[in-house]
């Protein structure tokens, strides 16, 4: 679904889609996620004015970037959006109430000849028009996806663009999100390989977003994700490159395509994608950069295809040699400056397991005496086996009566109160340190950026 529509020069045909649009749950192929937004980018001037809408099925194929003469796949996926309904909450500007509704995604559908006439719900029309929080959907970017997982991850992502990060998406959540069926891919290792690596894979590789997974165990159990957010690099950003077609006629630009199908393997389409988005001499500077490695010369690339694709995409920079000494003085300064960031972090996450300790501590107070009771009655039964053996290693300190002060049982009392009871609004670490005064603000960030892996950076019991 979408709303507003802005056209930039002939070429950029963007909708602007509802949030509640976007994050709803449903099954739609890709066909029909790609038709339900470019029936709305066409309709959308006269969504309010007109009750019924029309569209040549050719100019709904070039939007959606369909080359197939299959119109009975079009008639098939129509009759799924009229059958798909989608529900959304939204909060009443007056009462502060929550209102909910439904409607199908297409009220009405009807073909005759060449052309298709198309309707709206007024409750559909009502929430498509004028959106207060939206993402923006480009069609052309649209038009390249291969995968409705892949399409439905970058609408979610699109979103939340110009932040480092998406939210948390619970797990059962973010699959209908993604419009996987229920009881399909139950185990995340196959989630994953089969929707969530393919649909990252596909929106780093066709929008301008590059976006990565990140998950929350709860033990060995996935239970969030979230996706980290750059805004892909652009021919414009890295200077003026020539056009697609002065490219063609250009000896120069023949020899890089050669090379680029040949030498590194990749498809005539993606050669086309690489030569339109980024100037061809950016292009011929990570050819070169892969060229002149190592690993390139001794043949131990395994995925050449994939290994320019990612050099392109993050920019990768070739190595600056410099003298013994010089790297000597720049390791032996960086050790200061990581010894001393690390002291700060340290600093931070004592502090942290202090707020986290009494916030749950607070919680489990607070809660009604059965309650409590019942609580308390349901950790020492998950938690015997850990108190049997704290009281045989350690009956010299520790009895029944007083077991709950060994440090070993606070913390399994933290991480149980943590799964069972509703502390959504307990900050996360690195939301802790959002909270801090700026110079520890820094020295994280700091850290962060010498070593973004870096144990000191995670929180675990």
């Amino acid at each position: 679904m979408g709303q507003t529509v802005t056209d930039v020069g002939h070429s950029k045909k963007e909708l602007k889609k509802h949030a509640a649009a976007i994050h709803c749950s449903n099954t739609l192929s890709l066909l029909q996620r790609k038709i339900t937004n470019a029936l709305l980018y066409h309709a959308y001037k006269e969504l309010m004015l007109k009750d019924e809408h029309e569209i040549t099925i050719k100019q709904l194929c070039c939007l959606i970037g369909y080359q197939g003469n299959n119109h009975a796949a079009i008639k098939e996926a129509f009759k799924g959006l009229i059958s798909t309904v989608i529900e959304w909450n939204l909060i009443n500007d007056e009462t502060g109430s929550e209102n909910w509704t439904a409607s199908s995604i297409i009220a009405s559908v009807s073909l005759e000849g060449p052309l298709c006439y198309y309707a709206y719900s007024p409750r559909m029309k009502q929430l498509l028009h004028s959106p207060s929080m939206f993402g923006k959907i480009d069609l052309v970017i649209q038009s390249k996806f291969r995968s409705s997982y892949g399409l439905a991850l970058y609408e979610n992502c699109i979103r939340y663009r110009g932040l480092p990060h998406t939210k948390w998406f619970e797990m059962g959540l973010f699959k209908k999100l993604m419009g996987v069926p229920p009881g399909k891919y139950d185990v995340f290792r196959d989630f994953k390989r089969r929707v969530l690596d393919k649909a990252v894979e596909e929106v780093n590789t066709y929008s301008d977003l590059v976006v990565e997974s990140e998950c929350v165990r709860e033990g060995r159990k996935v239970v969030k994700v979230r996706f980290k957010l750059k805004e892909r690099a652009k021919k414009n950003r890295l200077g003026g490159g020539k056009t697609r077609v002065q490219l063609k006629n250009d000896d120069t630009g023949d020899k890089l395509r050669t090379k680029l199908l040949g030498t590194f393997c990749l498809s005539e389409e993606q050669v086309e994608q690489l030569l339109v988005e980024y100037d061809s001499h950016f292009i011929q500077d990570k050819v070169a950069l892969i060229e002149d490695s190592r690993p390139f010369k001794e043949g131990r690339v395994q995925n050449i295809a994939g290994y320019l694709l990612t050099a392109i995409k993050n920019n990768y920079q070739p190595l600056k040699a410099k003298s013994s000494h010089t790297i000597e003085m720049r390791n032996a300064k960086q050790e200061i400056v990581l010894a001393e960031l690390k002291r700060q972090i340290e600093e931070i996450r004592l502090d942290y397991s202090a707020y986290r300790e009494e916030t749950i501590h607070q919680a489990i107070q607070l809660l009604p005496y059965e309650e409590k009771n019942k609580f308390m009655e349901q950790f020492y039964h998950f938690a015997d086996p850990v108190i049997n053996t704290i009281l045989r290693l350690q009956r010299n300190k520790y009895t029944r009566e007083n077991v709950l002060e060994s440090p070993q049982l606070k913390a399994l009392l933290r991480q149980f109160a943590a799964r069972e009871l509703d502390l959504l609004g307990i900050f996360s670490l690195e939301e802790f340190v959002a909270q801090l005064e700026e110079k520890k603000i820094v020295a994280w960030q700091k850290l962060k950026s010498y070593d973004p892996d870096h144990p000191l950076l995670r929180f675990s019991e």
